[in-house]
């Protein structure tokens, strides 16, 4: 029981209460108001700084579109993607530790399968094969610059059936191969070591994209060597049917032979076919990318039928890659076409570029046309000197090993001359005339004038080079026997001391490039390592040691030139002068020797020196049997 003082203290402090209570709250007159602030405070600003900005203040939330208070919606379709991302992730990540240790492995065994002397390559071949031919290892590995050597090697010395494997798990790739740095040697390895069926299905498969390869870097050497090499006539005529249109690219036309073929039947194709030609031409100059067999075989196609303003065009275009063209047959033609149609300014500017490469382009198969295109139609012979003609004279003596450079120094002298040009040459070379202004004699004349002199002065200085072989000295003849020039008795003695001579003997080619190799190898370092020779090689060389040096005079290409020589009575008589006994006596017992002594008697007959002579020797040439001597005699 609570006793009446315990009521009184409870009763008191409950006063003092609400009497604190009251004493903090505003006075106001509504009695509501005073209620309302009795009323529980916000749970986030009983906590300001844990759960709420520190001012107290309740944060601004937006409340989502479709209304309502709750948790957005998580978009589980995205999340199931992104976990399946990150696993594939994984996954490839996998599978490139176990590439890496497949290529570890590959390479290992390829430092043994790269030897020659390895035995058993076939059957590494065939285990190197089992090892790369799961998933996409061989697309993978040919873009790489190590790697790629392992498939090369691979392709090389592996079974048949097993390039046809390697042939089938990159036929997919071909394209990117091609133009790719490193893989594209892969796919001339194909092409050199694989089938015929293979070369024919790696052809059509580059179907519809050799005018893109034709203006890659590395693309426009795959298309050169198909063209050049492996492709047959009708391959050949669908791979520059690309060029023609948009619609060969996909479909060939058997028909389809050259350009004119596309618009025979359809006279309005023509500007058509020409339009997208020119586009294609002008793709691949612009990036100097000229140097192949294809791209020169419809530059030829559309030179011979543009109009003449494209004409101007293209020789404006093409002034600075004249040497770039002249690498093939119809390249060159295509280079002279070039020359022909520029004006003068166009002309200037090639003659500079040309400069560069006259020593190349001369010796060239084709180039050399070129060269004796611009000595017969050129107009400005002075500007010739400078860029071309003083280099040829510089570099005879290299240039003149070669049939081209022979006929260029050939033209010079004699141009059109029908015993060193044939008469087809000849006629082609007059169809440029109509572009040319000076006349013909008077052109000719200068460019005689510019070097004769200077290539008399060559032959003086090394007279037996220029009588090492029958090609060299038929040129040496050209030289010597036109013209009037100071020196050429010089020149003429310089070959009269080398003919007269007892030893001389005519060294082969091989024989002398043999020579200079020794000389430079004893400068060379000694190398560890022996290289493997060619046994076949070894054979020919034996087979020339056994061959006795050839005496001049007996040569057959020689002996037309003496020939040739001695019915120049300066030259004869020079000849005479320095022949001694001994010489006589080495020429009578040769049949051509007989000959060419009946040649000195005809230009000299009154020659006593020579006669006598001849008549103290009748007794030994009587004891020849072949003609020579007979005939001789009968002149003594």
């Amino acid at each position: 029981m609570t006793t009446l003082s315990e009521k009184k203290r409870k009763s008191s402090l409950g006063d003092d209460s609400k009497s604190k209570r009251i004493k903090t709250e505003p006075s106001s007159s509504n009695p509501a108001r005073k209620f309302e602030k009795t009323e529980r405070k916000p749970f986030v600003k009983k906590f300001p700084g844990k759960f709420g900005p520190k001012d107290g203040k309740k944060p601004f939330q937006q409340k989502p579109e479709g209304g309502g208070g709750g948790h957005e919606k998580q978009d589980w379709k995205a999340f199931k993607q992104q976990k399946k991302e990150l696993r594939i992730k994984r996954k490839e990540k996998q599978k490139s530790k176990d590439l890496m240790e497949v290529i570890t492995e590959a390479k290992q065994i390829y430092e043994q399968l790269k030897c020659k002397t390895t035995k058993g390559r076939a059957e590494m071949a065939t285990k190197l094969h089992n090892l790369l031919k799961g998933g996409e290892k061989y697309s993978k590995m040919v873009l790489s610059h190590d790697t790629a050597r392992v498939v090369q090697c691979l392709l090389k010395v592996a079974p048949p059936a097993v390039r046809g494997e390697i042939f089938q798990k990159l036929k997919e790739s071909l394209l990117p191969m091609a133009m790719s740095k490193y893989a594209h040697f892969c796919v001339l390895a194909m092409l050199k070591h694989g089938s015929a069926e293979t070369r024919e299905r790696l052809i059509e498969a580059l179907y519809g994209n050799y005018v893109k390869l034709c203006s890659h870097t590395f693309g426009q050497t795959i298309v050169d060597s198909i063209y050049v090499t492996w492709a047959t006539a009708g391959q050949k005529s669908c791979m520059r049917q690309e060029f023609y249109s948009d619609l060969y690219r996909k479909e060939k036309d058997k028909n389809v032979k050259c350009m004119v073929d596309t618009y025979k039947d359809a006279a309005h194709m023509k500007n058509i076919v020409l339009g997208s030609l020119k586009q294609h031409i002008v793709k691949a100059v612009n990036k100097k990318l000229v140097d192949n067999s294809l791209f020169h075989g419809v530059l030829l196609e559309y030179l011979q039928d543009c109009s003449e303003e494209d004409k101007a065009e293209m020789a404006t275009a093409f002034s600075g890659l004249l040497a770039s063209l002249a690498s093939t047959k119809d390249g060159t033609r295509a280079a002279t076409l070039c020359f022909w149609y520029g004006a003068a300014k166009e002309r200037r500017s090639a003659l500079k570029h040309l400069r560069k490469h006259v020593e190349k382009v001369c010796v060239h198969e084709f180039g050399y046309y070129l060269i004796l295109a611009i000595l017969h139609t050129i107009d400005d012979t002075k500007m010739l000197k400078k860029t071309l003609l003083d280099t040829i004279v510089e570099k005879a003596e290299e240039i003149v090993h070669h049939e081209g450079g022979r006929k260029i120094i050939e033209w010079m002298i004699q141009p059109g001359d029908k015993y060193n040009f044939h008469p087809s040459v000849v006629t082609t070379l007059n169809e440029g005339l109509k572009y040319s202004k000076k006349d013909v004699p008077i052109r000719q004349a200068e460019i005689l004038e510019a070097v004769h002199s200077d290539l008399v002065n060559v032959v003086i200085k090394n007279p037996g080079f220029w009588l090492s072989n029958g090609h060299i000295a038929r040129t040496t003849a050209t030289i010597l026997l036109t013209g009037d020039e100071k020196n050429i008795p010089e020149a003429f003695k310089g070959l009269a001391e080398v003919i007269t001579n007892p030893g001389w003997v005519l060294i082969p080619p091989e024989k002398i490039e043999d020579e200079e190799n020794d000389d430079s190898d004893e400068e060379k370092p000694k190398k560890k390592f022996k290289k493997i020779k060619n046994p076949l090689e070894k054979m020919k060389k034996k087979e020339a040691e056994d061959e006795k040096p050839q005496v001049g005079v007996e040569d057959a290409g020689l002996h037309i030139v003496l020939k040739k020589l001695m019915k120049n009575p300066l030259f004869a008589e020079i000849l005479l002068d320095n022949l001694t006994e001994e010489t006589m006596e080495k020429w009578l017992s040769i049949n051509r020797g007989c000959f060419l002594f009946v040649d000195l008697l005809k230009t000299i007959p009154d020659a006593e020196k020579l006669t006598k002579m001849l008549k103290e020797r009748r007794n030994s040439i009587e004891n020849q049997e072949f003609s020579g001597a007979k005939v001789l005699l009968e002149k003594i």
